[in-house]
């Protein structure tokens, strides 16, 4: 069995040894240096999520601007359409 990779300062982990995390557990149960890690997710992905907000908000009025365009230009497209089948229909 090959160690997982671990930096030089560590001792190697063998995947058998890796505790496996369950609904069970107790909180007190769970290593301060995984509740950490698990912390700083969670800070990451709010972190994330606001910048994604951010981003929506200040593209508003170019999305607005180019759905509108984009609408205009098919309903041009779907007038110009119907304007040529209706000239090739002989009366």
């Amino acid at each position: 069995m090959t160690p997982t990779e671990t930096p030089s300062s560590s001792p190697p982990v063998f995947p058998d040894e890796i505790p496996t995390l369950t609904q069970d557990m107790a909180l007190a149960q769970v290593p301060q240096a995984v509740l950490v890690a698990l912390d700083a997710r969670s800070a990451e992905k709010e972190a994330l999520m606001a910048l994604s907000s951010d981003l929506l908000e200040n593209l508003r009025p170019e999305i607005e601007r180019l759905t509108a365009d984009w609408v205009q230009r098919t309903l041009q497209s779907v007038w110009d359409q119907r304007a040529r089948t209706f000239q090739d229909v002989e009366p």
